[in-house]
């Protein structure tokens, strides 16, 4: 008996398809992209042929549905949640903090005609927004 391949979903965006595709074969799923070259090599025919496809087995059809049916609860690489420090959320994000003006680089950058590049990170509490440097321990 000749197993049939079949397109599970197409994707217009080709990372997302990778994850995906990924997902079915932690799971064990023989799987494979197609048209996933010919969007690498010129993305304006994304639309025009329908996206990257994620081709499957046809029996494999009903299980890969299942599989991209469940929910994924992302686990954190470290065993300590970062905290708020002010309300103990754990929903809190790493990354730019607010500009603040300093009037002398801003004209020294104007003279130069450059742009001051110097960019501070900071954990930031998506609760009670809440800015701080150390994450809580």
């Amino acid at each position: 008996m000749e197993d049939k391949i079949v397109t599970l979903e197409a994707y217009y965006d080709p990372m997302l398809a990778e994850i995906i595709l990924g997902r079915l074969e932690a799971n064990g799923i023989p799987c494979f992209l197609a048209d996933e070259n010919t969007l690498a090599a010129n993305p304006f025919y994304n639309q025009a042929i329908g996206g990257v496809k994620i081709k499957v087995f046809e029996h494999d059809l009903e299980k890969c549905r299942a599989i991209l049916a469940e929910k994924v609860v992302p686990q954190s690489v470290d065993e300590e949640l970062i905290s708020c420090p002010n309300c103990q959320s754990t929903n809190v994000s790493y990354g730019p903090a607010p500009i603040k003006k300093n009037w002398f680089s801003i004209l020294i950058s104007f003279l130069l005609s450059t742009y001051p590049v110097h960019l501070h990170r900071i954990w930031t509490c998506a609760d009670c927004g809440t800015n701080f440097d150390q994450p809580a321990s």
